[in-house]
């Protein structure tokens, strides 16, 4: 099965390495981990709630470039820099996915993010065609 993969994303700054935000492999996407970054490559927001809503904004448009979209979001996976502070997070889920089932979901703690500022980094896995079902 030939893969897949999706580097130019409209409002997302070009992956700063060798990498795609996702890459398909038949009707399986595999996202590669978000952070809160505007298109300039800069981080957006202080707190949890504002990095989680440009995160899951990042994400959204990443599954649109791939053709997908939230509702086909399987399984999600968190990088925190302070798991003690899902809760912030859970309650921007709670609004994406409103009316929608609720992806798996990990979460751990990471001793490190990769710039100064992010508070987290969050991968998804989404199916085409799941959320239609």
């Amino acid at each position: 099965m030939p893969l897949e993969s999706v580097v130019d994303v409209p409002g997302l700054c070009p992956p700063p390495e060798p990498y795609s935000y996702a890459v398909r492999a038949g009707d399986t996407l595999y996202l590669a981990g978000q952070v809160a970054l505007d298109e300039a490559g800069e981080v957006v927001g202080t707190t949890v709630t504002e990095q989680a809503r440009q995160v899951w904004d990042n994400i959204a448009g990443v599954l649109a470039a791939s053709g997908s979209s939230i509702a086909d979001v399987v399984k999600i996976t968190y990088f925190m820099q302070d798991v003690r502070e899902i809760a912030e997070e859970i309650e921007v889920r709670r609004e994406v996915f409103a009316g929608q089932p609720f992806p798996a979901v990990t979460a751990c703690q990471a001793a490190a993010l990769g710039l100064p500022g992010l508070r987290m980094e969050v991968d998804v896995i989404a199916v085409i065609g799941a959320g239609s079902e």
